[in-house]
């Protein structure tokens, strides 16, 4: 649409035919609302972190296939893969073990691994292999010669965590003491201090998204299978409801559905794994008969997968190399969000059905329960959470997903919301959850009574309060602190919520 000017005799500038008429004016504001939420839009996913991932990298260089570092089709094509990763924009790197082949000393890192995925080294944050043995050559080339920490985590550990935008990201070291192997010097059993160290980590961390990444494969349909020996690391992650895991070892590319501990489909809460063990070295056998709930799987494209990380969701894609046809592409929720109707996960970018309830399995952070946070008023919790189910001038009720339990929200007089909880055994905290008995919880979590079944939190969960009744949780939440301070008060606030 054009519209011709013309001069007044007081110099102003004035449509042709005289002023537009209401129905221009009002087109004109939308089309600028539009362009100016589109923009605000860009910009937002634009800034949000990408980081890429492979693992089964850098192969000897005297294997046959290495070819003066060029590698043929099926082997040594670590400086291709590489080529995916320089210039890219990514945030982060995740070597997810096995970076050098046959053995990782540090001759063979630096005449293999370093010309081409050390390229992109200063943003590479590794996890060990079984290929990296020691890891002395390792630790030498990430952290430097004798330093005991750095990029690559503790010396001797390899174990570590950092934060990449809203993601909190945990790097392990699989290379565990398991049957038949007393090599190793790191332990992944139940009460190790790796599981130890992992639990205190998330608990410490409470993001509303967690990746973690190690190099042995829980569920794997390729080379050596899937590794039980990781379960108590898988437990403690599904614990803290982490949302994605990513391992190599197999030499294949594998994405498997959202799996709870006992390899059970749980689309709201379980975690999503990807195996990524096409980093150019080798390919492995396998696949020929595939895990449950494994999506899909290949053997004959090198490539990485990158992940964009956004405040509350993710996308993933396969890039394979230049020429290569197979790629995978998805998006996932993190837990805590809501659920749209009948379950499906609502609130994704371009999804036409807003949410209607809260999502099945939640987290329970230091001050909110998903989009429920303390301090919010009416008008924020309105714009930001699902509507409430029932609407009382100082108590409002949600709805959970595939749920008989429900979240509940007492507000202030002022309108603030000052206690947010829940009775859904979805909803959860470390070990305190609805249905769970007292004894359990005292066991894992250190809390203080506040009177007649009533308890709070402690250190960085001291806004976390929760009722037992004849031995089991009946609700968990999160409370202002002014109320926990006067347990009189916090009592009357859960009466006015109807608990």
């Amino acid at each position: 649409m054009v519209l011709k000017n013309r001069v007044g005799q007081d110099g102003s500038h004035r449509p042709v035919g005289g002023a537009s008429p209401p129905w221009c004016r009002r087109l004109l504001i939308v089309l600028v609302v539009a362009v100016a939420s589109t923009c605000i839009w860009t910009a937002q996913a634009a800034a949000d972190p990408v980081i890429a991932a492979a693992g089964d990298i850098a192969c000897d260089p005297a294997d046959p296939g290495y070819n003066g570092g060029a590698g043929t089709s099926d082997r040594c094509r670590q400086r291709a893969t590489s080529d995916l990763l320089v210039g890219a924009g990514l945030t982060n790197v995740l070597p997810l073990g096995d970076i050098q082949y046959d053995s990782a000393s540090l001759s063979n890192i630096m005449a293999v691994y370093d010309p081409t995925w050390g390229r992109v080294k200063s943003i590479s944050r590794p996890i060990l292999g079984n290929h990296e043995s020691s890891g002395t050559g390792y630790f030498d080339y990430f952290n430097g010669p004798g330093v005991t920490d750095g990029p690559a985590g503790p010396r001797g550990k390899g174990y570590y965590s950092f934060d990449v935008g809203s993601w909190h990201l945990v790097a392990l070291n699989s290379n565990c003491t398991r049957p038949a192997d007393t090599t190793d010097v790191v332990d992944c059993g139940v009460g190790s201090e790796q599981e130890r160290w992992l639990r205190a980590d998330l608990a410490a961390h409470p993001a509303s998204c967690t990746l973690a990444y190690w190099h042995h494969a829980r569920w794997s349909s390729g080379h050596d299978g899937s590794n039980a020996f990781m379960q108590p690391l898988w437990e403690a992650l599904e614990d803290a409801q982490a949302e994605i895991l990513l391992s190599g070892h197999s030499h294949d590319y594998e994405r498997f559905s959202p799996l709870d501990r006992n390899g059970n489909l749980d689309p709201a809460g379980g975690i999503r794994q990807f195996v990524v063990g096409t980093g150019g070295a080798f390919f492995t056998g396998g696949l020929d008969t595939r895990e449950a709930h494994s999506e899909i799987a290949q053997n004959t494209t090198f490539g990485v997968l990158k992940l964009t990380l956004h405040p509350t969701s993710y996308d993933w894609q396969f890039e394979p190399l230049a020429g290569g046809t197979f790629t995978d592409s998805g998006s996932g929720l993190c837990h805590g969000l809501v659920s749209g109707p009948g379950g499906s996960p609502g609130g994704v970018p371009g999804g036409a059905v807003g949410p209607r309830c809260l999502a099945r399995r939640i987290r329970v952070g230091s001050r909110e329960i998903g989009r429920l946070r303390l301090g919010l008023g009416k008008p924020a919790l309105l714009q930001q959470a699902p509507p409430p189910r029932a609407q009382r001038r100082r108590a409002w009720r949600y709805c959970v997903s595939g749920s008989r339990g429900r979240a509940l929200v007492g507000f202030s007089r002022g309108g603030p919301a000052r206690l947010v909880v829940s009775t859904a055994r979805g909803h959860r905290r470390g070990r305190i959850r609805p249905g769970v008995t007292l004894r359990l919880v005292r066991r894992a979590h250190r809390v203080r009574r506040l009177g007649r079944g009533l308890y709070a939190g402690t250190g960085r969960a001291r806004r976390v309060v929760f009722q037992a009744r004849r031995g089991r949780v009946r609700f968990v939440g999160v409370a202002d602190r002014r109320l926990i301070a006067r347990p009189l008060l916090l009592r009357s606030y859960v009466r006015l919520v109807g608990l």
